[in-house]
């Protein structure tokens, strides 16, 4: 490993430094929230000027090691790109972004593969009605933006915008390691997205829960699926592709070009530091030797990311200063994670904090987060 020091940039960091601190490495952050767990294990600072321009100076500083971005910016593949001539990157950029992020790019390959694929529309058309379509912008992250496409719509910048062909199903994850040429699989989550319990918006991201039986999708090959988008896309390191579980057949609906959500809830149910692969990939330029992910599965663990029904005040005392008194070993899952400093003001809408729950199946694993939920929100809301 050619450094064991790791920048870490993103809207948040939390998840990918607790991640590297299993790895064996040394993160230093810079994000938007600079949350209390975060930098009571490792140097954080709070992003205060524009984004992402204002990662420029940490990135561009002294500080030794390679760097890796979180969710957010494979939409700013310009700024990524130009870092990268100036710093390692852990991560894809170049055209491995402009391909991946290219809706109709993937949808293409994917049917040139016999693969299943939603059907894409570019905006300034107008698609059949008969299918039902979401609108997408095609800038964003965790689901933000996302919304049913009707006749009425009146479309505001369709540049920015594209119809995607909408799949009911389940909500799934898969998590790969490329090395551009081929892919592993890793494992697959389900996602909580626009879950009422959580106060969450429709389409929005808004938990993990994992490991879950690779058996459970009977068509296409994931590991096929996986080596076609690293070897045509150029991916390397950790990517995941999103999509939805309908009759056995696993739709892919967006590629996530680097670390995801969903790598800490693996990482908890298995007990594999997985941002060791992803430092190996751009180490030695190939993958580590792996284990298949349905002999690493372990135990069901889930995560959850509770959203501010109303506008608050985040209160000083709690059920998660359990959790900052006395943190538990990194290697184990926190109660609470992502927890803001008292007196920070939240507004309706957005994240106030993340937790998990262990149990021995799905099912279980959802109930015990939704009874997390319904606690939390007495704490915080009804006090």
């Amino acid at each position: 490993m050619q450094s064991s020091h790791l920048l870490l940039v993103g809207a948040s960091t939390r998840a990918a430094a607790f991640s590297a601190l299993r790895a064996g490495l040394r993160p230093w952050c810079v994000d938007l929230f600079a949350d209390v767990d975060l930098r009571q294990r490792c140097a954080a600072t709070r992003l205060t000027t524009r984004y992402p321009q204002g990662f420029r100076r940490f990135l561009e500083s002294d500080l030794p090691g390679p760097w890796m971005y979180t969710g957010g910016l494979e939409n700013r593949p310009h700024f990524v790109q130009q870092m990268a001539q100036r710093r390692t990157l852990w991560g894809n950029a170049g055209a491995a972004l402009s391909r991946c992020r290219d809706p109709q790019y993937v949808a293409a390959i994917l049917r040139s593969a016999g693969m299943p694929a939603p059907a894409i529309v570019d905006a300034r058309a107008r698609p059949s009605q008969t299918r039902r379509w979401l609108l997408k912008p095609r800038k964003s992250a965790g689901g933000n933006g996302i919304r049913f496409w009707t006749p009425e719509d009146k479309l505001w910048n369709k540049n920015d915008i594209y119809f995607q062909e909408f799949i009911a199903g389940q909500s799934l994850s898969l998590l790969f390691l490329g090395d551009s040429r081929t892919a592993h699989l890793l494992g697959i989550t389900r996602q909580l997205v626009g879950e009422t319990w959580l106060h969450a918006l429709p389409f929005h991201y808004c938990g993990s829960i994992g490991s879950l039986d690779p058996s459970l999708v009977q068509y296409p090959s994931l590991e096929t699926l996986g080596h076609l988008l690293a070897s045509e896309c150029f991916l390397e390191g950790l990517f995941g592709i999103d999509g939805v579980l309908r009759d056995g057949v696993f739709w892919p609906v967006e590629i996530n070009p680097r670390y995801t959500a969903s790598v800490e809830v693996l990482e908890y149910a298995t007990g594999l530091p997985l941002l060791q692969g992803h430092a190996h990939v751009f180490t030695y330029g190939r993958l580590p030797p792996l284990p298949s992910p349905a002999g690493s599965m372990g135990r069901t663990v889930g995560k959850a990311i509770l959203f501010a029904r109303e506008a608050l005040h985040f209160p000083a005392q709690g059920p998660w200063m359990a959790e900052l008194h006395s943190p538990k070993p990194v290697q184990e899952a926190p109660a609470f994670a992502d927890i803001p400093a008292a007196g920070e003001r939240i507004e309706a809408g957005k994240p106030i904090l993340s937790f998990f729950a262990a149990a021995d199946s799905p099912a279980a694993c959802e109930d015990a987060l939704r009874q997390i939920a319904a606690d939390l929100d007495r704490w915080l809301f009804a006090r």
